[in-house]
Formats: C-alpha cells, structure tokens, sequence
C-alpha cells in the first residue's frame, strides 16, 4: 500500500459555505471524474440544510490540489456539464452535500432527483410568528418553516399538506402572497432577497401602511428571519485538504475509507481518471466491450471492471517477472498495482484478455454454472480469465492437451475448499501462477496438492450463500440434470424460462405426514433444481404421490423415462417411490460426496455419522412450505 511521506500531508482550514458553493459555480472547485454521481433524495437535503442553519456538524470536506493532468475533472452536477476554467480545487469526499446545498441553496434550477425537480422555501409568517422575538430563545422552528415542493408536469409548483393543495407557488407573486421566500434568494448577488422581502412586506400590510407599522415588521424581519440566513451563509465546513504530491495509493486507500458510508469508490473509477490523463478512455471502451462481445456470453456472471484491470495486471506482472528472473517483481493484482497500470500495456493485454473471458465463459457454462444465482464464487473470474488468456497467447489452443483437465481440477478444488471467500487479490496472483506452473509440467497448485474435504458439510450447509452449496447444484447441471418438467437438459435459457431454482426433494410437510424430523432435510442433501409451476405442484405431498403424478404427465406407459430424469440428479426413483427418507437421504448424500470426488480429482473422506453440527443460516427466498395442491 502506498503511504504518504512522514512530512506535513494535510491542513484544516473552516471555509464559509458561500466561498465553497461560489467556487462550485464559478468552476474552482470541481470533482475528480472517478466519483460516482450524485444520489441524494430531497429529504437528506432537507435534513442537511437544517443541520448547517441550527450550526450542528455536518462532517468535513476533503479536498486537493488540482495538480497538473493527472486526473480528469468534472464539474458539479447542476453547475454545467463542462468545465468553463481551470479549478484548483477538487473534493475527493463532500460530494453529496455540496451538491446537495448547491442545487438547494445557489442554484435557481432547483434540486434534480431521478427527472423531478424540487424547490425548497422559507415559510416566512411562520419564523417570523416566533414569540420570543428572538431566534436563540426558545425552542426554535426553522425546521417546520423549511419546506420543498416538486415541480408538475405542467411547470406548476403547489405545497400539499397531504394531499391537499395548500398554495401555489410558480409565479413570485403567488410566493409573495404565500410568504414562501426561494431558498435560492440566500445566495443570490443582485439584491434579490432585499426586494423580496420589501414585496413581501408590501403585500402582506398594504400599501397604504404607516410608516411606523413597516419598521416594525421589517425588524422582526432583521430579527426572526436575517439570522437563519447568516447562519447558513457563514457555515464553517471543516475542509481537510491533502497535499498535492499524495501518491495515488493513498488517494484510493482514502477515498474507500471516507466512502464507506455512501456511494463506494471502486478502484475502476479511479483508473478511469488515471488513464484518462494518459489518452485512454478506460470506462468508455470496457462499456464498449461489455455490450458487444461479454455480455451475450456471460448470463451467469455479473462482469466487472475492476476484475478486468485485475487480470490485466496478473498478465503484465508475470511477463515483467518472467523477463527478469532474478528481480522482486511480483505477479499481483492489488488495488494499488491496478493504478500503475499505464496505456501502452492497457493495450497490449487487452485483446488478449478478451480471448480469456471468451474462454472462460465457454469453461463456466461447461462446469454447468448457468446462472449467477449458482455460480459460487464471482471472484474467481479474475485468475481463471487470466489463466485462459495466458494460455491463448502462449499455446494457441486451451483444450487440447491436459491443460483444460487441470484447470478444471483446480477450479474445484477452489469452489469445495471455500478457497476465494477472502484475500482474493493474494490467492488470485498464487493460483494463477501455480496453474499456468502445473500445465507446464510443474507441481500441483497449493489448493489441488493440500485439498481435503469434510462430507459432513453437505448435510450441515442449507444456505445457497454458500459456495459448497451452489458447487453442487453446478455439478449436477455438469452432469447432465434434466428439467423436471419436460426432461430436457438445463441450459441457460432453460433455466431461465422455467425458473428454476434450488427446492426440496422431500418436502418438509411430506416429511412431517411420516413423523420425521430430520434437520438435513433443509441440506444440499435434499435439494435439487426444480422448476417454479413443477415446485408449485409438488407442494407438500409425499414423494410417491408427486412422482407418480410427474411420471405421467411425461409418458404414463413408460415410468423409466421420469426414473432417468430423477437419476440425473442423483435422486433414487425407488428411495421416492417409497417414502423411504432414511434410504434416501443415505443413499444421495453418497453420490454427491462421489460427484466432488470426480471433480476434485481426490479422495473426499467418508461421512462420520457423528452429531449432525446445522448451519443455521436459511435461504429468505426459499418456499419451505408450500402448501398441497
């Protein structure tokens, strides 16, 4: 991880909330294209504008330096779409409230949420009804006088109270005789408040009002309405800004801290500006690549940037480390190694890494991973991809040879050892170059020589969260599972139009119609995929009714046609036939434990029979009990 120097990297400084929204207008201030846009409902607006007018904090502001090109910059949302001069200034964290009192507070175009647009005002009678006389006395009631309204489709502006229309407000006439001053008018330079509110008085008393009976309420004014303003004027943010020459390591390390409240940075974004700077358009060509070459071919995996530039990086690093032998290079993928990545090898490993995912797309949808609801882990794109593209560039064809047998055995053992739930960076660079090692000739990977598996999972797991879970469901797709519905083969778009999804084989009322209570009856032991309308007809019977009635509906002459449906799955037909629940839940956890041994390519220990120790986290989404049709 990069660290900033030992000398002085930060200065506090309370800047007037005017200095800052006039430097957000004017261009100073911009933001660094990596943020992420601006997300906030007018209800946190509210609430924001509240805090910096009752002077309560409201977190600080994080800012540097505009040095040079290295980040692309963009302005404000609301402030423009282009940058019209040079900042000098850019707030890595603070986004969302100056934004917020940007639109709020500055400008006239009002708060722009998902395509409404809210205007927020000032009940003018109501603060100045105070009978203290005095802002400070009392309990204060700038929060019920603050209030927005959303534009209509018609370009009217109308303050509900529920569902009743109280006034209107899009004309200043109607807020004139409203008393509802635009919140906008704070900040405004042409004197616009000042003869707001002399209207306002006009209005409100009359134009024939004494003189004496003006000063009076324009006092009231200066008393009961000028303070809220000032003290929105001159809030005091706490601005933290970080010196110039912070290393971009640090930047990104920070960035993720500050951001874990509210929109997570991820470090694609900040690529994106760091590459940007060097003429590539990072975002911009993987959106292109996504749309017209990955996404077709990857139902199953929500693809990601940041899992990209991280093969990129395992393929970079190792040819570096491969051309000087004898040198600390390291093959990684950290966070940090991605922003050094510069354009030129951006793009030599580019296109080559696209020929990986190609690759990997066709090995996933082989390994009977058809749908993200069962791939086990995402994470495990990074290495694999990466493997497949070395291999593309080194040995021209992937398949041929042993390379596809080892791979597969690798990617087992990974999924049955839980081997990607953490330090995926670390693991990913270790695997990638232990496998591309091993298909050379080389020893078996860490995960393949050390794999060891405890068969007593399978009747403990019952969370398809899990990666032993989901493996199973995948094996038996691998395998050749057949819709239960119809009998033909799970595909993606199988899967997809009959919604599929992991149920019970026995179903928990059946098992309690045979007094049996079981807890491995909710296990990977007893699931399997089935179908959403097949499921909904099982309900809650006995498995010799439900497979009779399933039988026949697919061929009534011929009941070994259901039979090798129930068989792709590894189901017993008899065992169901037979409500035998002990002979079957003995009988299938065997060949599941078998179906990983195959997979893994090692021998996987034998059930203990010991106390069955349940995991007790269950599936929300899971129907357990589905009523008999």
């Amino acid at each position: 991880m990069d660290i900033a120097s030992d000398g002085k990297i930060f200065s506090t400084n309370p800047e007037p909330l005017a200095e800052l929204l006039n430097g957000i207008d004017k261009h100073k201030i911009a933001l660094p294209n990596f943020q992420r846009p601006w997300i906030w409902q007018p209800d946190m607006v509210h609430g924001l504008i509240i805090s910096v007018a009752y002077r309560y904090p409201a977190g600080s502001i994080l800012t540097m330096p505009v040095n040079g090109g290295s980040f692309a910059l963009r302005p404000f949302e609301g402030t423009g779409d282009e940058l019209t001069d040079k900042p000098n200034l850019m707030v890595l964290d603070g986004q969302q409230r100056l934004t917020s009192l940007y639109q709020a507070l500055y400008s006239r175009n009002g708060v722009r949420v998902k395509g409404k647009t809210y205007y927020f005002y000032l009940d003018i009678p109501l603060l100045m009804s105070d009978e203290d006389g005095c802002i400070e006395v009392g309990e204060p009631c700038f929060d019920k006088a603050l209030f927005y309204v959303s534009e209509e489709r018609n370009g009217k502006k109308i303050r509900y109270e529920g569902l009743q229309p109280v006034y209107e407000l899009t004309t200043r006439q109607d807020e004139l005789k409203a008393g509802a001053m635009p919140l906008w008018a704070v900040f405004d330079t042409t004197d616009y408040m000042s003869q707001w509110k002399d209207e306002y008085l006009i209005t409100m008393l009359g134009e024939d009002t004494p003189l004496s009976v003006y000063k009076e309420h324009n006092n009231k004014w200066d008393k009961l309405v000028r303070p809220w303003i000032e003290r929105i004027k001159t809030y005091p943010f706490p601005v933290v800004e970080l010196t110039e020459n912070m290393p971009l390591g640090a930047i990104c390390h920070i960035f993720e801290k500050v951001n874990s409240t509210g929109v997570p940075l991820d470090v694609f974004d900040l690529c994106t500006a760091i590459l940007w700077a060097q003429g590539f358009e990072l975002n911009h060509e993987w959106a292109r690549l996504k749309k017209e070459k990955l996404a077709p071919l990857f139902p199953m995996q929500e693809l990601s940037g940041t899992y990209f530039l991280q093969g990129l990086s395992l393929l970079a690093s190792h040819e570096r480390k491969s051309a000087n032998p004898n040198s600390n290079i390291a093959v990684a993928c950290r966070k940090q190694d991605l922003m050094t990545l510069k354009k030129d090898v951006v793009e030599k490993w580019w296109d080559i890494l696209i020929d990986g995912y190609i690759e990997a797309a066709k090995f996933m949808r082989e390994q009977g991973i058809i749908s993200s609801r069962i791939l086990p882990y995402s994470t495990i794109i990074i290495p694999l991809s990466s493997i497949f593209a070395y291999l593309k560039w080194k040995k021209g064809s992937v398949k041929a040879g042993a390379a596809w047998t080892k791979i597969q055995q690798w990617y087992w053992c990974s999924v049955f050892s839980q081997r990607y739930s953490s330090q995926v960076e670390y693991l990913s660079a270790r695997d990638f170059e232990q496998v591309i090692n091993w298909i050379d000739g080389g020893d078996e990977p860490d995960v393949v020589r050390t794999f060891m598996f405890r068969s007593d999972y399978l009747q403990e797991i019952r969370s398809i969260r899990s990666a032993i879970y989901k493996g199973v469901l995948c094996l038996l797709v691998r395998n050749g599972a057949k819709d239960f519905g119809g009998g033909g083969m799970l595909t993606t778009e199988l899967f997809f139009g009959t919604a599929q999804d992991h149920h019970h084989i026995f179903p928990w009322n059946a098992l309690k119609k045979l007094d049996i209570n079981d807890p491995r009856a909710d296990s990977i032991v007893n699931k399997t995929l089935i179908g959403y309308a097949v499921n909904r007809s099982i309900g809650g019977r006995l498995p010799s009714q439900y497979v009779k009635q399933l039988s026949d509906n697919i061929d009534k002459e011929n009941a070994v046609v259901f039979d090798s449906i129930l068989a792709s799955h590894e189901i017993s037909a008899t065992m169901l036939r037979n409500n035998d629940w002990q002979g079957f839940i003995n009988d299938r956890r065997e060949r599941l434990r078998l179906l990983i041994e195959s997979a893994c390519g090692k021998t996987v220990q034998p059930f203990s029979d010991a106390e069955i120790v349940v995991d007790e986290e269950v599936d929300e989404d899971e129907d357990y009990e589905v009523s008999t049709l």
